[in-house]
């Protein structure tokens, strides 16, 4: 299986890196080749602007437009990074899209990524969507962390919704939006209070998780 990894954590010290890294060495040690965007590390971009096109189709830019033109040159109308981004996702079989949580959502530099690179004419356009979406076939996990307990996390906790609703707009408007199957999320919760013993769990289960996504009996939360 061809696995591409899109990684967003400030510290490379955290436990979001250590989920990262015991992911990376679950895929490696079971022979799946997976390449990695790193983010943070690599100092991307995440404000999507004219510079993301070799040529500007005008004056007044609509960004998605310029994105559909820029697909429609074989996608060597994108700047180099974005294609850069694009080619990886070609040949991925599972995208896995790790992040913390920060005001229910992904930090801005994941967001500014789905921006710049899940582009019009790339992972979808007005007749591909969902279903017909043009990453249809491939699969997406998405891990993430938080830092209060799951009993926060559920409709009568203080959150009022478990992770995964809170995470609607990209599992449902971005993910499944652009065809891909949708497993469901691995979510490390009270991550600021748990103890070393609690931490190695759920890197245990985060190993065994990801047996279950690579295995055929995976859990899918939107399947095309």
């Amino acid at each position: 299986m061809n696995v591409f990894f899109i990684y967003a954590h400030e510290d490379p010290k955290s436990f979001g890196a250590a989920m990262h890294n015991r992911a990376l060495s679950y895929f490696e040690r079971n022979l799946h080749k997976v390449v990695v965007s790193d983010l943070y590390a690599s100092g991307f971009h995440p404000i999507a602007a004219k510079w993301d096109f070799v040529v500007s189709g005008g004056a007044h830019q609509n960004y998605m437009l310029e994105q559909r033109r820029a697909a429609g040159e074989q996608e060597g109308g994108f700047a180099t990074d974005i294609k850069d981004e694009i080619a990886k996702i070609r040949v991925a079989d599972l995208l896995v899209i790790e992040f913390p949580l920060w005001w229910s959502a992904p930090p801005a530099i994941m967001k500014g990524w789905f921006d710049k690179v899940f582009a019009m004419g790339v992972t979808w356009d007005g007749d591909h969507r969902y279903g017909k979406g043009l990453l249809a076939g491939k699969q997406v996990l998405v891990i993430t962390g938080t830092g209060d307990s799951e009993s926060l996390y559920s409709p009568q906790g203080l959150h009022k919704a478990t992770v995964t609703q809170h995470l609607y707009p990209l599992l449902h408007s971005t993910l499944a939006h652009a065809g891909l199957d949708v497993h469901k999320p691995f979510v490390a919760h009270n991550l600021t209070a748990a103890n070393d013993d609690e931490l190695q769990k759920y890197l245990l289960d985060l190993e065994s998780y990801l047996d279950v996504v690579v295995s055929r009996k995976p859990e899918f939360i939107y399947k095309h």
